[in-house]
C-alpha cells in the first residue's frame, strides 16, 4: 500500500482557493475604515471618563467631587464600562485608564521587568472587577442582579489566582493586609476562611520571581473579563429598555442614539468617495440587464402541417399572481411541420478495458469522418435501452429520471432498464423445414480472405489466453489454438429455430473450424446442432409468433450472440465477409410420408399391404416425403417394420414348401426415382434392386426372417430433382400429372411373386391327393397360404444439402421462397442479401460505439427539423477532436446514410454538452417502411466514439422547438426572475396550425442590472488585473466574474496535471480546478463537478487573456474519499440506532469542507489530523469514550484505478502519523456515505488496526492497491 510520503506534499502551502462569496477586497468592504468608528458603549464610557475630569461644584461655589458619581451608578454605564475594555491592551500589561491609583504606580516601578509587566495586567483586571462588583452591589434591579451573580461566581473561580497575585504584591510592594488592595466585597468572596483553606490546599508559596505562576493568572484574569464582556453585552438592550434610569441619564442616552444616527451618515463616506472615484473619475457605467431564454416546444394541431415561426413571434409567460406577463420573442425564423418524437433508443456496444480477453484483441474501423482508426479494443457487450418519449408536459427536474444519451453509464451509476441488445445473423433455408424424428444440422460459413481470417483471429486469442494480457503477438501452439476456440465460440451463440410454439432454444451445439478438422474448408466455421426427437417441428416463420416474417416464407435458423460467453466475438464476425453457406440436415425417422400402390394412395397411420392383396411382379409401392420435396438430397432409405412374418425356421423357404416354385425365394424391388416426369432410370438393367427382407442366421445354422428391412435409394439419388417453387402454396401429392418428387419401389422377384396365383392350385392338387389316401401317413402337407406384405411401421431417413452463394440470386423462384442470409439487428431484421453487389459480413456492422435513435412520426418526404434535447447538465471534458466525430445519420431502405455538414444547420447543444436545438435538413430519400428498426417511423442517429459517458444524460427529446428571449419592456427589477417549466403557454397572436406551446425547461442565461456592490466588485477586480491573466489570483477573478454559476477557483501555477506522478513542476503550465455550487441531489455524494462544457468555454475564455507561452489545464477537483472506523461506548445504549445515525452524519459533517461551521472548511489545502476528528466524536453528549479509530481513503489514479490508504498502518513514531494531507494539490475532501462505527460496552482501550479484506465493502472500500493486498485476498 502507498503512503504517498514525498516530503515535496508537505512543503506545498496551498491556500484555499477564491469563491463568489470573498471576491470584494476587505478594504472595499462596508464598515472596514469607518471614520467614527466607535460603538455606543465606547461612546457612554467615553463621557463617564469625560464626566471624571468635569468638578462638580456646590451651592457655595466650591468643588464637591465629578460628575461621574453622576452617571457612574447607572447599571446601564457599568454595562458600558465593562464592553469598552480594550482586552488587546490589558492582554500586554497595559492599564485601561488613568486612575491614579497608589498600586499602579507602585507598579509602574517594576514594570521593565516581564513579571512587572504581567502584574499590572493582572492587577488591573482585579481592580476592574472589584470596581464593577461594588457599583453592582449598590443598585438592584433584574439586570443588575444578574450581572453582579456573574461577577460574584467569575471571581469565585480566580480564588486561586487571586491568592498567586497577592503573594507577588507583598513580596515586591510589601502589603500586608488584604485591605489595603482589595475591598472588603472582594475579599468576602475570595479571602473568606472557607476561601483561605481551600486556597491553601491548592495553592503554595510562590517564587515571585518566576513569571509563569503570575502569566498564567494574567491570562486568567483576561479570561474572566472576557466571560463578564459576553454576558454584560447580552443585558445591554434590556438594560436600555428597562425604565429603571435616571431622567438626566435618559436624556443622556437618547443624545448618543441620536448621534449613530448622523455616524452612520458619516461614516458612508468612505463608499460615497470610492463610488466618486468610480461613477465620475473613472465613467463606469453599470452593466445593464441581458435577457433569459426559453424553448419552447410547438405541437402543430393538423396532420402534414408546415408553417413558418418568424424572428419577432411574441410570446407571453405568467410571471406571479399579480397577474403580470412577460414577453418573450423568437430569435430567428423557424420552420414547424407535423413531426413529433415516437421513440428513442440507444445501442452501446461496451469496451471494458477490464474485460479479458477483448482487451488484448483490437480491431480495425474506419468512421464515415476519418480515414481510420487502429487498435479499437474488441466490444465487450452490446446494450440497448428504450428511453421513454415524454410528451411535451411540464416536468419536474428533481423528479425526473436522466439516461445515458448513448448508452454508456458512468463509474459507479447503474442503467436498470438497459438490456442485453439481440444481435446475431439468421439462415432461411428450405433444408431446415424438419418436422420429426432426430434431426442432425451442419451449417459450414465459409469466409473470404479479406482482412484477419477466422484462423488468425483464434491464434491472437490462444496467444492473449496462453500467455496473459497484453501478449496477444505471441505465437501458440496448435493444441493452444484448438482449446482456445473451444473456449470462446463453445457458447458464443444462442441458437433457436422457428417452431410453432415461437423460437425454440438448441440445448447444445458443436463449433469446428479447419484447426480441429482437417477435412473442412479453411477459413470457415462449422456449427453442428443436434435435435433430438422431443425438439418440436420446425415450420416456416409466422410473423405473429416469431415476431415478423423476415420476407420469407421458409424455417429459419437463428444465431443470436452470447453475452454471458467468454468471449463477445461481435467485433470478430462483424469484420469476416460472407462467401458462402452450407447447411447439411441428417433426419432419422421421418413418418410424414405420402404412399402410394397401385391400387391408390396408402395410410401409414394403420398396417397396410404395400403391393395390394395380391402381389405380382410389377407390384410398386411410391414413396414421398413432403419435407424432402423442395430439397437437394444426398441420400433418402426407407426403414419398414413387416408385419405378419411368417416364425417357422428356414424362412420363405421352408415357408413356400409344398409350392411347385424356383429356388428363388428373395424377394427385389428396383427403386426409381422420379424426375422430370420420368421414372429414372428408365434402364431396368441399371436400377437399384434391394432385398424386400433380411434374414438372421443363428448359431445353429437357421435362419429366419428379420420383421426390419432397410431400402436405399443411395445409388440413383443423383436423378432426384426437387421441387421447384415458384408460388407458394403448392399442394404435395402424387397423381399423373406430377412429375417430381416421388419415389418408387417396384417387386421384380421372383417371378411368382408371393405364390398367390399359385396357391389355390396347389392346395387343391394336395387336397385331392389326400382325398385318395387311406393311411394318413402317406398324406401331404397341407401348404402355407401366401405371405401378404403387410407394413406395420414405416418411415424415411435421408440427407440434404444447401448452399447459400453471396452474389447470385436463386432463379425460378418466387422471392419468399428464396434462401436467404438474415442480419439479426437489436430493433429488427436485414435481408443481406437484398442487393447481390453488396459485400455480407456475418453480423449487422456499427462502427460506432454509441448511437442515439431516434424515431419521428411524420417527416415523410424529408426537410428542415428542430429538434430540442433537454440534457441534464452532467458533462464531463471532452477533446475537441473527439467531439468532431460526431455523425448524425438518416435511414432510408434499411441503410444508414451520413448526413453532410452542410445538412446539419445549427446546434446550440455544441454537440450534446448541454442543452439545446439542433436543426437538421433532411434529405427527401428518406423511408419510414425500414425492417432494420419499427416501421411507420422515420429514423434518425446520433453516433459518437470516444469518451461517451463524459456526454450528457437526456431527460428527454422533442420535435419542433424554437428558441425565445425575455423583451424588459413591461417589467421591473423584480419580475427579472427566472421563469419555471410551464410559464409560456400562450402566443401574444394566435397562430394558425399551432395546437399547444408548451415550456419544458427553466429559462436560462440571463442577468439583472448591476448593483453598487457588483459594481464594485468589478470594477476592483478590472483595476487589479487589467483584463490580463499574469498572476494566479487574476485567473480566478477573471473566472469568477465570467461565470457567475462558478463557487470557488483555485489556481495552482507551475503544475502540470501529472505533477503527483512526475513530482516535478512545469513553469509556463498551470492547472485551474473549479468548483459549482453545491447543489440539492449532490449533497450525499459532496462530489459536485463542473459540466465538460463550462469547463471547455472557461478554457477557451482564459486562453484568450493569457500568454501564448503559457498552457491552462482548466478541470474538476479530485475527491479524496475519507471513511472514518471507530469504536464508540455509548452513554445510553439503548438508542444506539439513532445515536450512531446522528455520529455518522456528524463525522460527515466535520470532514465535509462544505459545511462552514465545524471541522475541515477548507476545499483545498486541507489536513485531517486524527486527534481533532477523536476529540471532536468525544464532544458529543452521547458519546462516553472513543477508542479504536483509523481513518481510510480511496484516491483515484485514473482509468478506473484506485488507491487505498489506511492510516492504522503507520507506525505510532511516525511524525505525521496523525494527520492526513491530500496526495493531490487539487484534492477535496468527500466523507463517504457509511463510516464504519463499532459498539462497546467495555473500558478498554482499543489500538486501530489495518482494515482486513472482510470488512471492506464492494462497491465502496473493496480495493486492490498493489502486491502486499493481492497477498492479503489470496491468504484470506
Amino acid at each position: 500500500m502507498r503512503s504517498y510520503k514525498d516530503p515535496l506534499n508537505y512543503q506545498l502551502h496551498i491556500s484555499d482557493g477564491r469563491s463568489q462569496k470573498n471576491r470584494l477586497l476587505p478594504a472595499l468592504q462596508k464598515d472596514y475604515f469607518n471614520v467614527s468608528e466607535m460603538h455606543f458603549h465606547t461612546l457612554l464610557a467615553l463621557l463617564v471618563d469625560y464626566a471624571q475630569v468635569m468638578k462638580f461644584y456646590n451651592l457655595e461655589h466650591q468643588v464637591s467631587g465629578t460628575w461621574k458619581q453622576f452617571f457612574s451608578s447607572d447599571e446601564t454605564v457599568v454595562i458600558a464600562t465593562i464592553l469598552s475594555v480594550d482586552l488587546k491592551k490589558l492582554t500586554v500589561g497595559s492599564e485601561t485608564s488613568n486612575t491614579g491609583n497608589p498600586i499602579v504606580n507602585a507598579l509602574r516601578s517594576i514594570a521593565y521587568k516581564e513579571v512587572g509587566r504581567h502584574m499590572i495586567g493582572t492587577y488591573t483586571a482585579i481592580h476592574l472587577l472589584d470596581n464593577w462588583l461594588q457599583i453592582l452591589s449598590v443598585s438592584r434591579n433584574q439586570v443588575t442582579t444578574e450581572l453582579h451573580k456573574v461577577l460574584e461566581s467569575v471571581i469565585i473561580g480566580l480564588r486561586k489566582d487571586t491568592e498567586i497575585l497577592w503573594q507577588y504584591l507583598a513580596g515586591h510592594l510589601g502589603y500586608r493586609e488584604h485591605q489595603e488592595v482589595f475591598s472588603s466585597d472582594l475579599i468576602a468572596l475570595t479571602f473568606s476562611t472557607e476561601g483561605e483553606s481551600q486556597i491553601h490546599r491548592e495553592t503554595s508559596a510562590v517564587e515571585i520571581t518566576d513569571t509563569a505562576p503570575i502569566r498564567s493568572s494574567h491570562y486568567a484574569f483576561i479570561k474572566a473579563i472576557e466571560m463578564v464582556q459576553i454576558n454584560a453585552a447580552k443585558l445591554l438592550s434590556s438594560s436600555l429598555l428597562s425604565g429603571d434610569h435616571d431622567p438626566a441619564v435618559g436624556l443622556l442616552f437618547a443624545f448618543l442614539q441620536l448621534f449613530q444616527k448622523l455616524q452612520k451618515k458619516l461614516n458612508r463616506f468612505t463608499l460615497n468617495y470610492v463610488d466618486f472615484y468610480y461613477d465620475q473619475v473613472l465613467k463606469v457605467q453599470q452593466r445593464d440587464f441581458s435577457p433569459d431564454y426559453v424553448f419552447l416546444v410547438i405541437t402543430p394541431n393538423k396532420k402534414d402541417y408546415k408553417g413558418l415561426i418568424s424572428r419577432g413571434t411574441e410570446f407571453l409567460a405568467k410571471l406571479d399572481d399579480e397577474k403580470l406577463e412577460a414577453v418573450y420573442t423568437a430569435t430567428e425564423d423557424v420552420s414547424v411541420n407535423d413531426a413529433i418524437v415516437k421513440s428513442v433508443y440507444t445501442l452501446y456496444f461496451k469496451r471494458d478495458a477490464m474485460n479479458f480477453p477483448e482487451n488484448d484483441l483490437l480491431e480495425n474501423v474506419v468512421l464515415n469522418d476519418r480515414s481510420g482508426e487502429s487498435g479499437r479494443q474488441l466490444a465487450t457487450a452490446c446494450w440497448l435501452h428504450d428511453i421513454p418519449a415524454l410528451p411535451s408536459t411540464n416536468i419536474d427536474q428533481d423528479t425526473m429520471p436522466s439516461y445515458p444519451l448513448f448508452g454508456a453509464t458512468r463509474d459507479g451509476e447503474e442503467n436498470a432498464l438497459a438490456q442485453q441488445a439481440d444481435i446475431g445473423f439468421a439462415f432461411a433455408s428450405k433444408v431446415l423445414q424438419l418436422k420429426e424424428g432426430r434431426r442432425t444440422v451442419t451449417i459450414e460459413i465459409s469466409f473470404k480472405h479479406n482482412g484477419l481470417t477466422l484462423g488468425q483471429w483464434i491464434q491472437k486469442i490462444a496467444a492473449a489466453t496462453h500467455s496473459g494480457c497484453g501478449s496477444s503477438s505471441a505465437t501458440s501452439t496448435r493444441i493452444q489454438e484448438q482449446q482456445a476456440f473451444f473456449k470462446a465460440f463453445k457458447d458464443s451463440f444462442v441458437i433457436s429455430l422457428s417452431t410453432k410454439s415461437g423460437w425454440q432454444e438448441v440445448p447444445e451445439y458443436l463449433p469446428s473450424y479447419s484447426g480441429v478438422d482437417s477435412q473442412q474448408k479453411p477459413n470457415s466455421l462449422r456449427i453442428t446442432v443436434l435435435l433430438p426427437e422431443s425438439f418440436p417441428g420446425i415450420i416456416a416463420v409466422n410473423p405473429d409468433v416469431h415476431g415478423a416474417d423476415f420476407g420469407t416464407e421458409l424455417p429459419v435458423i437463428r444465431f443470436l450472440l452470447n453475452s454471458r460467453s467468454y468471449l463477445y466475438p461481435y467485433g470478430i464476425f462483424c469484420e469476416l465477409e460472407v462467401s458462402s453457406v452450407e447447411i447439411d440436415v441428417h433426419v432419422e425417422g421421418c413418418r410424414t410420408l405420402q404412399l402410394y400402390n397401385n391400387i391408390g394412395q396408402l395410410s401409414p397411420l394403420t398396417p397396410f399391404a404395400p403391393f395390394g392383396p395380391i402381389p405380382e411382379v410389377g407390384s410398386y409401392l411410391i414413396a414421398g416425403c413432403p419435407e424432402t420435396a423442395g430439397k437437394h438430397l444426398s441420400d433418402f432409405d426407407i426403414v419398414i417394420q413387416w408385419g405378419g412374418i411368417p416364425a417357422a425356421l428356414g424362412g420363405f423357404k421352408a415357408y413356400y414348401q409344398g409350392y411347385e416354385l424356383s429356388e428363388d425365394t428373395d424377394f427385389r424391388v428396383s427403386a426409381t426415382v422420379l424426375a422430370n416426369g420420368k421414372w429414372l432410370p428408365e434402364n431396368a438393367g441399371a436400377a437399384t434392386v434391394s432385398s424386400l427382407f433380411q434374414t438372421n442366421t443363428g448359431l445353429d445354422g437357421g435362419s429366419e426372417i428379420n420383421e426390419h428391412s432397410h431400402l436405399s435409394c443411395r445409388s440413383i439419388i443423383s436423378s432426384w430433382s426437387p421441387v421447384e417453387y415458384r408460388s407458394s402454396g403448392i399442394p404435395y401429392r402424387y397423381s399423373p400429372s406430377t412429375n417430381k418428387g416421388f419415389f418408387k419401389f417396384t417387386l421384380i422377384a421372383p417371378e411368382q411373386a408371393f405364390g398367390h396365383r399359385e396357391y389355390p392350385k396347389v392346395l387343391t392338387e394336395v387336397l385331392t391327393f389326400n382325398a385318395k389316401q387311406k393311411h394318413s401317413q402317406f398324406l401331404k402337407k397341407i401348404p402355407n397360404p401366401p405371405y401378404t406384405p403387410m407394413i406395420v411401421s414405416i418411415f424415411a431417413n435421408y440427407k440434404a444439402a444447401s448452399k447459400i452463394i453471396v452474389g447470385r440470386e436463386e432463379t425460378n423462384c418466387i422471392p419468399t421462397m428464396q434462401e436467404k442470409i438474415i442480419h439479426w439487428h437489436p430493433l429488427g431484421w436485414e435481408n443481406a442479401m437484398v442487393n447481390v453487389d453488396r459485400h455480407i459480413f456475418l453480423l449487422p456492422r456499427y462502427s460506432y460505439s454509441g448511437n442515439l435513435l431516434i424515431g419521428l412520426r411524420g417527416l415523410m418526404n424529408g426537410g428542415v427539423i428542430t429538434l430540442y434535447f433537454y440534457l441534464r447538465e452532467n458533462s464531463l471534458p471532452i477533446k475537441n477532436s473527439y467531439l468532431k466525430e460526431l455523425q448524425w445519420f438518416y435511414m432510408a431502405n434499411n441503410q444508414w446514410l451520413p448526413l453532410s455538414a452542410k445538412e446539419i444547420l445549427s446546434d446550440s447543444t455544441q454537440r450534446f454538452m448541454t442543452s439545446g436545438i439542433i436543426t437538421l435538413n433532411i434529405p427527401m430519400d428518406i423511408t419510414q417502411e425500414n425492417t432494420v428498426l419499427p416501421a411507420g417511423l422515420s429514423w434518425l442517429r446520433a453516433s459518437a466514439e470516444h469518451e461517451l459517458e463524459n456526454f450528457c444524460s437526456v431527460y428527454s427529446i422533442h420535435a419542433q422547438a424554437i428558441m425565445v428571449s425575455r423583451q424588459l419592456g413591461g417589467t421591473t427589477q423584480r419580475h427579472l426572475i427566472r421563469l419555471p417549466p410551464g410559464a409560456v403557454t400562450r402566443a401574444r397572436k394566435s397562430i394558425p396550425g399551432i395546437g399547444s406551446i408548451k415550456q419544458i425547461q427553466a429559462s436560462f442565461g440571463g442577468k439583472l442590472t448591476e448593483d453598487h456592490n457588483q459594481l464594485r466588485v468589478r470594477i476592483s477586480e478590472r483595476l487589479k488585473h487589467k483584463k490580463r491573466a499574469l498572476l494566479p489570483v487574476d485567473y480566478e477573478l477573471l473566472i469568477l466574474e465570467k461565470f457567475p454559476q462558478v463557487y470557488k477557483v483555485k489556481c495552482f501555477p507551475s503544475m502540470a496535471p501529472d505533477f503527483v506522478t512526475t513530482r516535478q513542476f512545469s513553469p509556463g503550465q498551470l492547472v485551474i480546478v473549479a468548483l459549482p455550487y453545491l447543489s440539492r441531489d449532490e449533497m450525499l455524494m459532496q462530489q459536485p463537478f463542473l459540466s465538460g462544457h463550462l469547463i471547455n468555454e472557461i478554457e477557451g475564455y482564459i486562453g484568450e487573456l493569457t500568454t501564448p507561452f503559457v498552457t491552462v489545464h482548466v478541470g474538476n477537483p479530485v475527491y479524496e474519499v475519507i471513511q472514518i472506523r471507530c469504536t464508540v461506548k455509548l452513554k445510553n445504549p439503548l438508542l444506539a440506532g439513532l445515536h450512531l445515525n446522528r455520529l455518522n452524519t456528524a463525522i460527515s459533517d466535520f470532514l465535509s469542507p462544505w459545511n462552514e461551521t465545524v471541522g475541515n472548511t477548507n476545499h483545498f489545502g486541507w489536513s485531517i489530523s486524527k486527534h481533532d476528528i477523536e476529540s471532536y466524536i468525544q464532544s458529543m453528549s452521547y458519546i462516553d469514550r472513543v477508542t479504536n479509530l483509523s481513518i481510510l481513503r480511496i484516491v483515484p489514479r485514473g482509468d478506473d484505478y484506485f488507491e487505498l490508504f489506511d492510516s492504522a498502518e503507520r507506525k505510532e513514531d511516525d511524525i505525521e502519523s496523525k494527520d492526513i494531507a491530500p496526495i493531490y494539490p487539487w484534492s477535496i475532501v468527500a466523507p463517504i456515505g457509511q463510516h464504519f462505527i463499532e459498539v462497546d460496552d467495555r473500558f478498554d482501550l482499543i489500538e486501530p488496526e489495518i482494515t482486513g479484506i472482510g470488512k471492506l465493502e464492494i462497491g465502496s472500500t473493496f480495493i486492490i492497491s498493489d502486491e502486499k493486498w493481492r497477498e492479503k485476498i489470496e491468504k484470506h
